[in-house]
This record gives C-alpha cells, structure tokens and sequence, in this order.
C-alpha cells in the first residue's frame, strides 16, 4: 500500500469516526445549545466596552478631523 493511499484511508477513517461521533452526539442530547455567554445573562451594548465609558463618535484622537468631501 502506498503512503498516499494510506494517507487518503486515515483521513477517511478519521472523518469516517468524527460524523459518527456528531450522530451519537446529537442523537443523545436534549436539544439545547452550548452558549458562549454560560448561564450569565447577555451583556448589553453599554456592558462591551467593561468598565470604561463609551466612546464618543466624534473623537479622532489627536488628528484633526477629516475634512467633508
């Protein structure tokens, strides 16, 4: 057997197990999705930026503004 068929079965046999592994999986589960977030509620726009105040839109930093077109 050559190393490149033997590289294309491993990669079948791999793929072949992991869609049989998300078949067990969601056959199993209850239905409900893993959050990022865990049980804490979602953070709202305000709550992005931690503690610090929001920006203000207008602020360039220390560069003048644009000038209009």
């Amino acid at each position: 057997m050559s190393r490149i068929l033997a590289s294309v079965s491993l990669a079948m046999l791999v793929l072949t197990v992991a869609m049989g592994l998300k078949t067990v999986v969601t056959k199993h589960g209850d239905g409900s999705f893993v959050m990022a977030n865990g049980t804490a509620p979602a953070p709202t726009l305000s709550q992005k930026n931690g503690p610090d105040p929001l920006p203000a839109p207008w602020k360039n930093g220390p560069d003048p503004l644009p000038a209009p077109w």
